[in-house]
């Protein structure tokens, strides 16, 4: 018994960790934002993933236009960018999901606002 655990959960737990490591939010986005109250609407958004976790790219959409700066580990991401008309950072964070879509919560001053589903271009 404890060889078949020993040869069964090695290779499973290794498929595990290199599709985690593999995961890739890089490249162009449109994400459908929804803030409450606020409304609702598109945003395009480039994201690159660099070394040590580093996520950078631009935000356009109703809420700001500009460079956006953050991190990703595995699946999970999370990145933010200044907003004028909100007065102040606006925090992105969600997930890759297995079908290649991203979806997450719009945070502000430490407050879920919204919510967004994302797909590449």
């Amino acid at each position: 018994m404890k060889a078949l655990v020993k040869y069964f959960a090695l290779p499973v737990m290794c498929f595990l960790f290199a599709y985690s490591a593999l995961a890739d939010v890089s490249g162009n986005w449109v994400f459908a934002v929804t803030l409450g109250d606020l409304g609702s609407g598109d945003a395009t958004i480039s994201l690159n993933q660099e070394a040590e976790g580093k996520l950078t790219g631009m935000y356009a959409g109703q809420l700001a236009n500009g460079p956006i700066a953050g991190t990703y580990a595995g699946d999970s991401f999370e990145f933010s960018f200044n907003s004028d008309l909100l007065g102040g950072d606006i925090t992105y964070r969600g997930e890759l999901r297995e079908d290649g879509s991203v979806a997450g919560a719009v945070v502000v001053q430490g407050q879920e606002i919204g919510s967004f589903t994302g797909k590449t271009q």
